[in-house]
């Protein structure tokens, strides 16, 4: 519920717009990194942190979650321009995405 992407504002629709790719890509290795650092830190509190293969398992399958939403989201308002211009489609579904994936995180560790 929490991981529902709410940031859905003027500011990053026209954001997206503007930014590069690589900017673009900045944003998703940050939300990659910080989605990290909180699994690390849900899990190292309980005394058992996943390691290797699951810990990057744990960490993509959030942020791809995330992103499935978001698209899904950004489909169902009639805002994902997938066919016409595939580009700012994806630049608007990973800024969409990025305060979702944190949340999600949360979500992921409440038990």
């Amino acid at each position: 519920m929490l991981a529902f992407p709410v940031a859905v504002t003027e500011e990053v629709w026209n954001l997206s717009e503007e930014l590069s790719l690589a900017r673009v890509g900045l944003f998703t290795l940050a939300s990659l990194v910080v989605v990290g650092v909180f699994v690390y830190t849900a899990y190292n509190h309980e005394g058992v942190v996943p390691k290797g293969k699951d810990f990057y398992l744990r960490v993509s399958a959030t942020y791809v979650v995330t992103l499935v939403a978001c698209a899904a989201l950004l489909m169902g308002i009639d805002r994902l321009k997938l066919v016409t211009d595939p580009t700012l489609a994806l630049k608007r579904t990973v800024l969409v995405a990025f305060p979702g994936s944190f949340s999600a995180t949360v979500v992921d560790s409440i038990r």
